[in-house]
């Protein structure tokens, strides 16, 4: 991992001072414009970044590029990644690796037989840390952090349940289930 702690703190540490002070306005409004490039594929203007879109052939797309699903967890895990290296600079405690998975469980139902209204019925989230002198609390309270500071992971933990699996320097440390609008996680004892 290539990460200059010291740069990452400074600067977390300058955003911090300007937004207590008010000289960096709290309240944050992206926007992204969508077109449509063919069939079920689009192009997506962020500022100054274009991506595209698409579905699954069986889903009517052509498959040429991820599905929004994957972009939005694509969004939480980069989200996550975010928090969890801000957390280590601000503690001094360097990550040595870090990988983050996230799985949604949807079902087709609500998109396509309208049984059930469409959308995620559990997130599934995994943090894989290393790092030289990190304790279980530490990872515990690095989690915690990113869900509550990550815009993307508190969102969906209003929303949705999300099952956290925590690994610590490659062993299992804690399985976790936070439940919509509760603020602390419980132990998950669920296999």
């Amino acid at each position: 991992m290539n990460v200059d702690y010291q740069i990452l703190e400074a600067h977390v540490e300058e955003t911090m001072r300007e937004v207590a002070n008010g000289s960096k306005h709290p309240i944050r409004t992206p926007k992204v414009s969508l077109r449509v490039v063919r069939g079920l594929q689009g192009e997506v203007t962020a500022g100054k970044f274009v991506y595209r879109t698409d579905a699954a052939v069986d889903a009517g797309g052509y498959a040429e590029h991820p599905r929004p699903m994957d972009y939005l967890l694509g969004a939480l895990t980069s989200c996550q990644q975010m928090w969890c290296l801000r957390w280590a600079a601000l503690n001094g405690k360097p990550l040595s690796e870090l990988a983050i998975e996230a799985e949604s469980v949807f079902s087709w139902q609500g998109e396509y037989l309208g049984e059930i209204d469409a959308g995620m019925i559990e997130l599934r989230v995994s943090y894989q840390v290393e790092g030289q002198g990190l304790s279980e609390s530490d990872a515990r309270e690095m989690a915690d952090t990113v869900a509550r500071r990550c815009p993307v992971m508190a969102t969906f933990r209003r929303a949705v349940p999300i099952r956290e699996r925590l690994l610590l320097n490659g062993q299992p440390l804690a399985q976790r289930l936070w439940q919509p609008g509760v603020v602390r996680a419980s132990d998950d004892d669920r296999p």
